[in-house]
Formats: C-alpha cells, structure tokens, sequence
C-alpha cells in the first residue's frame, strides 16, 4: 500500500508554545458518524451567509452530522475531537433533493459547515481557531467500547450535551474520502479540506441498530434536539481505523496573511552571518573607493 502522506511538504510552526505542521497528519485514529434528519428551515436559520446551503434530502428535511474523532498520533499530539455539522450542497452538483447528497455520496467527497467542533486540547483549540475560524470549545469526549459496540459522550463543564452509538459493523479498506469543511471567518466563507484515507471502514444507509440521546439541560443539546426530526438515522460511517490530513484554510484574507507571516516556523529567520557578510562588502566597498581615489 502506498503511503497516504508521500508528496505532502509540510511547515513547522509554533502554536501555544508548543510545536506543530501544517498541513496536520493524522496518522492513527478512528471515527464514527450519524448523520440525522433535520428541519430544513431551522437549518438554514443557523448558517451564517447564504452561500451556505443546506442539502434537501426530503422536501423540508436536512441532514444534521454527528461525528467523533480519536486521534491517537497527530502532528500536534493525541486528542478527541466531536462535530456537529450541516450537509450542504455541493457546488459539482444541482442542488436537487436527495440528488445532490447522493452524488457526493458516490464522490465520496461531503460537503458539510461545521457549526461546532469541541475538542480535548489546549493546541488543538487554538490551531483550529486561530488559523480557520472553526468554532471550537474544550470539552469532554470519552469513548466507550464494547465487544460489538461503540459509544461517544460529550460534556463540557461536567454538563452532558449528548452522547450516541453504533454497532461494530464489518469493515474493510474504502481507499479515500473527502470531507469539505466549510467555516466562516472574518464574515466570508472559509474552506479547509480533510482528506481521509479508510484503511478500514464501512457506510450504511437508515441503519436500525444505532442510538443517540440529546441532554434537554444543555442548551446546545436542546438546540440540536428541536433540529432533529424522528427516530431514524439517515446515515451510519464506522471507521474504526483512518489516517487523515487537514489541508488549508484554503482562503487567505489580509488579517490571516498577517497571521501567517508573523508565526514562526512560516518564514525563515535571518541568520546574524547574513549580515556581517553585508558589512564586509560594504567595508571592502570603502576601501575600494579610498584607493581609487588615491
């Protein structure tokens, strides 16, 4: 198998004073996903811009994503990452319902606005944030297996917001998914790619044996609890080992250029012998013009 990460140069960079490289590799972990039926008119409420267009999967009804990351060896150290995010129209598609969602099915490439991605780390909060504008939270993400299960939780200050899980289905090797992460920054859309390669994974559609519960004293899991329409999902992906890569962002406006050129590991720094070797040309200069002048 050829590796998934040749031809990627990557750039050293320093976040919360602690190294890290962009693009970031993934190179072991696991995820899950549910991918529920939502009030289409309740999600276009939360989008930000109207270039951002949720997908019609039925008419009135959306797609609303669940997924839980473990990354067990990244660039910038092991942590546990949720997203909650919207299926949008792909722009390679007309935006037909259900014909849109199933293209990018087929593609394997999803195009989905991250309305929130809590995670477990310090640098993981501050990379996201400062360098795309993801909406990110600490919180807390644990995992729970089973012999033929596994199960997600998320929390933040000791409240849970939800929790789901999905049986541990057969898998094997699906070769490369897309995942387009549309976000908004400085009051533009923003675009970070995330490839993943399924070393071993599987996709199920209207899946029956897989559960998820919203907590109604958490104002985000009410939120998503009034999105969400019935007792069946619309999607089930199990990936119980992946290696990924975060590309991007993909847009680069003035304030994050800045951004960008001041952190260190971006630009070279300029070595102090660059500069006496400057003065003694200039010196030698000098000296050439005294005997020139002699």
């Amino acid at each position: 198998m050829a590796d998934f990460f040749e031809g990627i140069e990557q750039v050293e960079i320093s976040i919360d004073n602690k190294k890290g490289r962009f693009p970031v590799f993934y190179r072991d972990a696991r995820m899950f996903t549910l991918v529920l039926p939502a009030s289409l008119l309740k999600l276009y409420r939360i989008m930000p811009d109207p270039r951002f267009t949720p997908t019609q999967i039925l008419p009135g009804i959306g797609g609303i994503s669940l997924t839980a990351f473990e990354y067990f060896d990244t660039d910038i150290d092991p942590y546990n990452e949720f997203s909650i995010g919207v299926m949008l129209n792909s722009p390679y598609w007309m935006a037909l319902p259900s014909y849109n969602l199933a293209r990018q099915y087929i593609s394997k490439m999803f195009n989905v606005f991250i309305y929130h991605l809590p995670v477990t780390t310090e640098i993981a909060l501050k990379g996201g944030i400062e360098f795309y504008n993801y909406p990110k939270f600490l919180a807390d993400i644990t995992f729970s297996d089973s012999a033929d299960r596994i199960s997600c939780e998320l929390a933040r200050d000791g409240e849970r917001i939800l929790s789901m899980s999905g049986p541990k289905i057969p898998s094997a090797f699906s070769g490369e998914m897309r995942f387009m992460c549309n976000l908004y920054q400085y009051k533009q859309p923003q675009l970070a790619e995330f490839r993943v390669n399924v070393i071993e994974g599987a996709v199920k559609m209207l899946p029956a044996n897989v559960a998820w519960s919203f907590s109604l004293s958490s104002a985000l899991g009410r939120e998503i609890h009034d999105m969400v329409f019935g007792s069946r999902a619309l999607m089930y992906m199990y990936m119980p080992k992946i290696q990924c890569v975060l590309y991007g962002p993909e847009h680069v406006p003035m304030p994050l250029m800045q951004k960008i050129i001041t952190a260190k590991g971006f630009l070279p720094e300029v070595k102090s012998p660059a500069k006496k070797a400057a003065a003694k040309k200039a010196a030698r200069r000098k000296q050439a013009v005294k005997k020139a002048a002699k």
